[in-house]
């Protein structure tokens, strides 16, 4: 599962701006094979005050955490490819605000995840593709 954790400082996200945004990067996840429902986006409005950076209050900040599960890269060119396909959106998104955003991605081993107790099929199998098709985690 792809979980992204969007920290952003307050009253600069609208809720239909994240709407589309968690629609972009969900759409992105499912063009590469992902079930919709594998990919959560958390966005988390900092209070006022609360986001420093260089030890400086910044009112205008989105850091991004997004965390791999279902997949690891294979290749430094395929980690290239996908920061790349998600700039195409997160670059006009934040600079359209003004903001200033940072992300990083981190992956963690696929053995230690678990969907409704259920261990998720591997990647491209049957099991996987009936949970494309259903959308949601069912007995395989």
């Amino acid at each position: 599962m792809p979980v992204w954790n969007i920290k952003h400082s307050p009253n600069t996200i609208t809720d239909l701006e994240k709407e589309q945004l968690a629609q972009s990067i969900t759409k992105y996840y499912v063009s590469v094979g992902l079930p919709a429902f594998y990919v959560q986006v958390h966005f988390v409005e900092s209070p006022p005050n609360t986001v420093f950076v260089g030890g400086k209050p910044h009112s205008n900040f989105a850091a991004i955490s997004i965390y791999h599960i279902a997949r690891a890269f294979p290749n430094d060119e395929r980690k290239q490819r996908f920061m790349t396909a998600i700039d195409k959106f997160l670059t006009p998104f934040f600079q359209s605000k003004g903001m200033d955003w940072e992300y990083f991605i981190a992956e963690t081993s696929r053995d230690l995840w678990k969907i409704n107790g259920l261990v998720p099929p591997p990647g491209g199998s049957e099991g996987e593709k009936k949970w494309v098709e259903l959308n949601k985690a069912v007995e395989y």
